[in-house]
C-alpha cells in the first residue's frame, strides 16, 4: 500500500502538495506519468510522487519496473522489500532534470512564493 504526506503553505491558503510513496501503476498508463492504480491486474511496478526543487511541483519517480508484469500489486511490493526499496528513494524530474526529494518541509510555496510548505498530514492508501 502507498503513503502519502500533505504539505501545506503556511502563508497562503492555494499552496498544497500531496507526496505518494510507492504507489503501483498498470499497463494502461504511460511511463513518462504513471497513474495509481487499484493493485490487481497488470502491475507494471512502482513509483512515488516527489517534490520537484527546481520545478517547484510534484513529479512522478519510478520506484521499481516488473518484467514481466505481475498479476498482483503484492508481487510488487515484495519485489521492492527483497531490493531494499523503502518508496522513499530520490529520483531525477523527467521535466527538467532537477532533484527529487521526498519531502516538501521548509520547501518555497509552489503558489505563493512567499510562504513555506508544511508537513499536515500523512495516511496509507488502502488498495
Amino acid at each position: 500500500m502507498a503513503f502519502s504526506r500533505l504539505y501545506a503553505c503556511d502563508t497562503c491558503e492555494a499552496g498544497e502538495a500531496v507526496l505518494t510513496f510507492a504507489e503501483t501503476w498498470g499497463a494502461d498508463s504511460s511511463e513518462s506519468a504513471p497513474s495509481p492504480y487499484p493493485g490487481f491486474g497488470n502491475v507494471q511496478g512502482l513509483f512515488s510522487m516527489l517534490w520537484c526543487r527546481t520545478c517547484r511541483a510534484v513529479r512522478p519517480c519510478i520506484l521499481l519496473r516488473l518484467q514481466p508484469p505481475a498479476a498482483h500489486a503484492v508481487v510488487a511490493y515484495a519485489e521492492a522489500q527483497r531490493q531494499g526499496l523503502t518508496g522513499y528513494e530520490a529520483g531525477v524530474c523527467q521535466e527538467c532534470q532537477g532533484a527529487l526529494i521526498a519531502s516538501g518541509e521548509g520547501e518555497p510555496c509552489p503558489v505563493c512564493a512567499i510562504g513555506t510548505l508544511r508537513l499536515i498530514g500523512e495516511w496509507e492508501d488502502a488498495a
